[in-house]
């Protein structure tokens, strides 16, 4: 028998997302969208692009200079980031 009980949309959606398989791509898109949010202009002036490939941002700096900076400060930008998120989805950083 089947259940007629009315279901909230979010948790229907939630289980469709699941079922196609479509979770692990989302949120890499929410991930690349904090970093954008995130960074700020100064540094989102210097990137190139970011993408996500398992567990680890990846983010393309045209400058050198600004390369190494955030390279020395990428545990504190994890965290900045992983809290945008509100969940850890980050596990690492990396700056090309």
């Amino acid at each position: 028998m089947s259940n007629n009980r009315p279901q909230r949309l979010g948790d229907v959606l939630a289980g469709v997302i699941d079922e196609m398989g479509l979770r692990k791509k989302l949120d890499e898109a929410r991930v690349v969208e904090a970093w954008e949010a995130t960074a700020g202009p100064q540094v989102r002036d210097v990137t190139e692009r970011a993408w996500v490939k398992g567990g680890r941002l990846y983010v393309k700096i045209r400058s050198a200079a600004w390369r190494q900076e955030l390279q020395m400060q990428r545990g504190r930008w994890k965290e900045r980031l992983n809290n945008e998120l509100g969940r850890a989805l980050v596990d690492e950083i990396v700056f090309r």
